[in-house]
């Protein structure tokens, strides 16, 4: 193998530690990765571009655009831009200005809904869900398998929490961060193992409803978490 040779791997969670490869390539000493940023290195990255732009930026404002859009630099690089120009130059980005400005994505629409759902926040939650599948913007079939992914990770941390492992052991055997972990194990308390099967299978027959013409989506959605929450 030439001495110029480089080899990209693109690949979530951490590398592959095991793999003969990535041992072979790690032995040479020259492995270098590529992590995507989080938290305060995200917020130093806003404020970094912020200032190279003439651009003030409040950090609540940094944390609320961080939770809309992720890690995605070059969105976060574009919003940001956006926002200097719709303040106007010398003036600061507000919480206020990223609500104005910045939709955030389905998965957060949906994370907050099912954080009410899962609190027993019912009423909250399924007046979201009446406004999320009536926002003519929205696919109701992408938004029942987000609602499927919700539930089926619940699902599996109740199967290692059965199995008698800890948050942290199903965080690692999952790939999942913690945080998520003990958000779904509190929900997955909440429901017996044969209940969260039942939700997902519920969730699940959405996409079979719609295409066999048994149901619309949107509303098979919405009985779904009427009569599962």
């Amino acid at each position: 193998m030439p001495q110029t040779t480089a080899l990209l791997f693109v690949r979530p969670g951490k590398p592959p530690l095991t793999n003969p490869l990535y041992k072979a390539v790690s032995a040479l000493n020259r492995v270098v990765s590529f992590d995507p940023l989080t938290g305060t290195q995200l917020n130093a990255f806003l404020q970094k571009r912020a200032k190279d732009n003439g651009i003030v930026l409040d950090e609540s404002a940094a944390n609320r655009m961080i939770a809309f859009l992720g890690s995605d630099l070059g969105a976060l690089e574009n919003t940001l831009l956006m926002l200097g120009a719709y303040v106007g130059f010398g003036n600061r980005v507000t919480i206020k200005a990223v609500d104005a400005c910045v939709r955030p994505p389905s998965e957060a629409k949906v994370f907050s809904i099912m954080d009410d759902l899962w609190s027993g926040r019912k009423k909250d939650g399924m007046r979201a869900l009446l406004e999320l599948v009536n926002d003519p913007s929205e696919n109701a079939m992408g938004l029942a398998t987000l609602f499927s992914r919700n539930v089926r990770n619940v699902l599996n941390v109740k199967q290692c929490l059965l199995g008698g492992k800890t948050e942290a052991q199903t965080a690692q055997l999952l790939g999942m961060k913690p945080y998520p972990v003990q958000k779904a194990a509190a929900s997955a308390k909440k429901r017996s193992y044969a209940q969260l099967v039942e939700m997902l299978d519920a969730f699940i027959a959405i996409e079979w409803n719609q295409k066999q013409g048994l149901a619309k989506a949107e509303d098979s959605l919405v009985l779904a978490c009427q009569e599962h929450f």
